[in-house]
């Protein structure tokens, strides 16, 4: 991955100069505070835990979770999907991407192939020196320092997973995922190929079992906030867990993991449930990414508050002006949470109103939600489901649950089969809508995105409707760049 990782140091070194503006009292500081080159590495574990700051920071990439190039990893998957249709007060800047017409040198591509690659290289230097500096005294704080540093290198590789893996089969020794890079390396000869998914798998779950043995023991609190939590504590590792155990099939870890998250972080009540997405409320966020005053946030590709320009609208099948029909109608607390009617330049229409703003601002400063107690409950839900054999009335429990918190008036159900998993699939819809799942959800289901209504703007994306469940488009292409540099890396199918 030549040119990869020297542009990823370039970018690090950058991202990790000197910040005299920061205060070490701010408890959501995200700002490295010293310069790190190739000649000045950490000298000390306060400079290691500065690089980790720095780890954090590079997940507000517009190509991450923000949106200055589509909110890769945040809204772009839910544009990609049935959720979010293009409207005609669109630029076409994520046409590529939203129409599945893709290229290996797509600038779109490159970015959501280059941004997590770039938070791992900030991982891997921690993880690189921070046993240097690891005494009797501070094994604690090490802990607590280490422990982020590998939950963090485990979810941004199986971030690149879920977009350029062509099947999500934990144990395929033919599958292709990702390379899977522990160390920080410059040098030219560093070439790594792509892992089968079975190697792949092994080491997220090695780094992940580490990372919660760890941040068992810290020294301090992770997120002393009660409303921010911009760092990977214990409770946020089970749940990258989780996902991951989703994900490989691994049912009895997954609901393992996402039970102890939820007793971590259980739901709260609907007056406390909105306040999460404008920072008023704890909420049941586990670990958001943090984009403070001046910082953007995730939603300006989809709705631009600025300018009230509603690139991307909710499809009708989710949600309506009236909030009388759809998946998430007027009656459920989501509602107000996710959706807004506003007038534009054709009149009013619904726009997603989840990252408008802080408080009472409309700015489009707002932070992301990575992991929440919400998907916790739909992972288990759907672990027991899918188990041999089937805890049927154990996942009815929780979508009953879940449901009764978000939905007034809600009639308990009982549903088994075929019809359950429909229903969790359904329930993942409603409360994921907007937090970077559809896409993914879909893929790992096998199953076929159908966009109702027109596909949104059809002047913009003349048919295009469906994305078959065989299509290549489900794995994206590797970069043509990387490719050039990297004879060991091999290509999807089909580019």
């Amino acid at each position: 991955m030549k040119k990869t990782f020297k542009n990823i140091f370039a970018a690090t070194v950058l991202a990790a100069t000197l910040a005299t503006g920061c205060s070490k009292s701010d408890l959501v500081d995200l700002d490295p505070q010293f310069s790190l080159d190739a000649l000045n590495n950490p000298s000390s574990i306060d400079q290691v835990e500065e690089v980790l700051t720095a780890a954090y920071s590079r997940f507000r990439s517009g190509s991450y979770y923000g949106d200055g190039s589509g909110s890769g990893f945040s809204l772009m998957p839910d544009m990609m999907s049935d959720n979010l249709l293009e409207t005609n007060e669109s630029l076409a800047n994520y046409k590529s991407l939203t129409d599945w017409i893709y290229a290996e040198d797509d600038a779109l591509v490159e970015g959501i192939w280059a941004a997590p690659y770039a938070v791992i290289t900030n991982a891997n230097i921690v993880l690189r020196d921070i046993d240097k500096f690891t005494t009797a005294d501070n094994k604690t704080r090490a802990n607590r320092i280490k422990g982020q540093a590998l939950a963090i290198r485990a979810h941004a590789h199986f971030d690149l997973f879920r977009y350029f893996a062509t099947s999500y089969d934990r144990n395929s020794t033919t599958a292709l995922a990702v390379p899977y890079v522990t160390e920080f390396q410059v040098l030219p000869s560093v070439r790594p190929a792509r892992l089968n998914n079975k190697d792949f798998y092994d080491r997220v779950i090695a780094d992940l079992t580490a990372a919660v043995g760890l941040l068992g023991t810290v020294d301090a609190t992770i997120n002393p906030s009660a409303i921010k939590r911009p760092n990977i504590d214990l409770a946020g590792a089970k749940a990258i867990q989780a996902r991951v155990y989703l994900y490989a099939g691994m049912y009895t870890e997954a609901i393992a993991a996402a039970s102890d998250v939820i007793t971590a972080r259980p739901l709260v009540s609907s007056a406390n449930f909105a306040g999460m997405y404008n920072e008023q409320t704890a909420g049941e966020i586990i670990w958001n990414v943090q984009f403070d005053a001046g910082q953007g946030g995730p939603g300006g590709g989809v709705f631009f508050s600025q300018n009230n320009r509603s690139a991307y609208a909710p499809a009708a099948d989710i949600a309506t002006m009236d909030g009388t029909s759809g998946l998430i109608q007027n009656n459920d607390i989501r509602y107000p949470a996710y959706f807004a009617t506003v007038t534009g330049p054709n009149g009013p229409r619904l726009i997603v109103r989840k990252y408008r703003g802080k408080a009472a601002l409309t700015d489009g400063n707002a932070n992301f939600p990575v992991y929440r107690t919400g998907e916790m409950y739909l992972i288990r839900a759907e672990a027991r489901a899918r188990i041999s054999p089937a805890q049927e009335t154990a996942a009815m429990n929780d979508l009953n649950v879940l449901r009764t918190a978000r939905i007034a008036g809600y009639t308990t159900e009982t549903l088994t089969g075929a019809a359950l998993l429909t229903a969790i699939a359904n329930e993942r819809r409603r409360e994921l809508f907007g937090e970077g799942h559809r896409f993914f959800d879909l893929k790992r289901t096998t199953r076929t995105v159908i966009r109702a209504g027109g596909c949104g703007n059809p002047s913009i994306s003349p048919a295009v409707c469906t994305l078959p469940s065989t299509a290549r488009e489900w794995a994206l292409p590797i970069p043509f760049d990387e490719r050039a540099v990297n004879e060991n890396i091999q290509q999807n199918p089909g580019y």
